[in-house]
């Protein structure tokens, strides 16, 4: 699968897509100045072998500790797509990815929410360390899944792969006009219009001439996304992983002030109301916030 994608991916861009950094281990102090610091990516794929969740972490264990849970789920690419979103029982959802023949993913769980006592199975202190407000999250998924080109806007990002692989493509934000930022909301994030599964070059032409990074995360790899960096994001196996959003103290003020104030708005549907990721429309026609 990462083969045809990849292929696919230089095949419209005219510039050769390019390798992520990657270093096995990184000091704290080093990771702040040489990464955190200066907004430079890096893959990480020897950090993790302390981590709890690399030794208990599969769907049968998720099975086990989230019988009686519920939880949301997105269908498809709901970032350049239609936003598609389901409630249901957790359970229900982990068997759908077992048969690897279905969209559904269990993306973005707060993990603080529905499984607080995991938090004691990651180690994230490469960046908390440094940043005074973290949220972590649980994606769950089959192969074929895909969160389409965004940034986050006010986070620095930690993705850490327990289970499975993912592709992982990234854009500088210099290059952020030729990415085509779109009008459709999600909190914290500034979403893309360009579509890699159904790339329209008369549309996105100058995304053509961007310079793409690339690399695959394996199990036991992490991947530091900085602050407004544009990523897309393949699941090529059914995988488990988690993720780390860490805010400086400037990034927490303004979470807290402006961005709070336009949440607000928009949940009370006086703000881009009508083209978001995180509301969908229920079968009685009502809008609903995930």
């Amino acid at each position: 699968m990462e083969k045809a994608i990849i292929e696919r991916v230089q095949g419209i861009l005219n510039t050769p897509l390019q390798d992520i950094k990657t270093i096995e281990k990184i000091s704290h102090d080093d990771f702040f100045n040489d990464h955190l610091k200066k907004n430079v990516p890096v893959k990480i794929t020897k950090m993790m072998d302390h981590w709890k969740a690399r030794e208990l972490w599969s769907l049968d264990y998720f099975e086990k500790i989230g019988k009686d849970k519920e939880t949301f789920v997105y269908k498809g690419n709901i970032r350049q797509n239609e936003t598609n979103w389901q409630f249901g029982a957790f359970q229900d959802y982990l068997n759908e990815i077992r048969s690897t023949n279905t969209e559904t993913y269990l993306g973005n769980m707060p993990i603080a929410e529905m499984f607080p006592e995991l938090l004691e199975h990651v180690d994230f202190s490469l960046i908390s360390k440094n940043t005074v407000r973290n949220s972590t999250s649980l994606w769950i998924g089959p192969p074929g899944t895909l969160t389409g080109w965004h940034t986050d806007r006010l986070a620095n990002n930690i993705l850490a792969l327990i289970e499975g692989r993912k592709l992982v493509f990234l854009v500088n934000p210099k290059d952020s006009n030729e990415m085509y930022p779109s009008d459709k909301y999600e909190p914290g994030s500034r979403l893309s219009d360009v579509n890699m599964e159904s790339f329209n070059e008369s549309k996105h032409a100058m995304f053509k001439d961007v310079n793409v990074q690339y690399t695959i995360i394996n199990p036991g790899e992490m991947l530091f996304i900085p602050q407004t960096w544009w990523h897309c994001v393949y699941g090529l196996d059914i995988s488990i992983s988690s993720n780390n959003f860490a805010f400086t103290p400037i990034d927490n003020f303004k979470m807290k002030s402006a961005e709070l104030i336009k949440r607000k708005l928009h949940s009370a549907g006086l703000f881009s109301s009508k083209n978001c990721v995180c509301h969908y429309v229920n079968d009685e026609g009502k809008r609903v916030k995930r």
